[in-house]
């Protein structure tokens, strides 16, 4: 990992395991969305770029968690500005009740 420069790494890579040499995935710290902690399904989200290419893919990492079962998808960059987006619409469709925080 150290033989690697800074320029390699995106300013928010971690520099663990995950991205130790060439042709392998960079990732952020998570960040959890769980607002009260006591929610079934756990989300957390952060970014990922992998290094192939002359453009490496990159976007947004999500994660879903239930108890033990954990599984991460990671999102192109078009899909998560989508997702973005989208979900930002649909929320306000909810009404102003849901965006209170208990």
């Amino acid at each position: 990992m150290d033989n690697l420069s800074n320029d390699t790494h995106p300013h928010w890579c971690l520099r663990g395991p995950d991205c130790a040499g060439r042709n392998d995935l960079h990732l952020s710290r998570l960040v959890d969305t769980a607002v009260r902690g006591d929610e079934v399904i756990q989300a957390r989200l952060g970014l990922w770029r992998m290094e192939v290419g002359p453009t490496p893919p990159s976007g947004l990492l999500l994660e879903l968690s239930a108890g033990a079962e954990v599984d991460r998808w990671p999102l192109d960059l078009a899909q998560s500005r989508a997702l973005a987006y989208l979900s930002q619409r649909l929320v306000r469709r909810l009404g102003p009740t849901a965006l209170r925080v208990a």
